[in-house]
């Protein structure tokens, strides 16, 4: 079974290097529409015989706090494949009904917790990409540029570039590398 277009995650990382008011300017002046504000707290597992650091792989478990609520999600990433500043990867996602259930089969099958990151993300949309403005507990402000081709994150990027810098570590190295992300 190969994945679907949909299991594929296409993104930038960069750390902004101006105000945070500053980055707010630029997404609306470039017409960005801003969606919602959210609550992540994520918990990354490791598996009992199988280090993800060494194949590049995540197992992650979100719990999302937004206007719809409340929600758990949990979520498989591949190994990236980097072009310059742009990473993609697979990500397989699922929402979970029975959190408690689901952390008593993880638990038995040996997976432990690694480490948590806990973030504000505001979200805005522009044309087909989501530009997510990360306040990440211990770590600082970032911003990530989804979008479902390379070419769309270079666009934008051309548009807000000034007050960015790329970052290409993960929330959870940048966590494990500082220790300041654990609660």
């Amino acid at each position: 079974m190969s994945p679907s277009e949909h299991d594929e995650e296409v993104e930038a990382k960069y750390r902004i290097v101006c105000s945070v008011e500053q980055i707010k300017h630029l997404l609306e002046s470039i017409g960005a529409s801003y969606i919602e504000v959210l609550q992540e707290h994520d918990i990354y597992l490791q598996h009992p015989c199988r280090d993800f650091s060494r194949t590049d792989e995540a197992l992650r478990i979100r719990r999302m706090i937004g206007a719809d609520g409340e929600k758990w999600i949990l979520t498989y990433k591949g190994p990236r494949k980097m072009s310059g500043e742009i990473k993609s990867r697979e990500e397989i996602e699922i929402e979970l009904t029975d959190l408690v259930k689901t952390l008593r089969i993880l638990d038995r099958l040996g997976f432990r917790e690694i480490a948590s990151v806990s973030k504000k993300r505001y979200k805005y949309r522009y044309n087909d990409c989501d530009i997510l403005l990360d306040h990440v507990k211990g770590l600082g402000v970032f911003l990530e540029i989804e979008c479902r081709r390379k070419d769309e994150i270079n666009k934008v990027k051309e548009l807000i570039g000034i007050c960015i810098e790329p970052v290409y570590k993960t929330y959870l190295e940048l966590c494990l590398e500082t220790g300041a992300c654990y609660e």
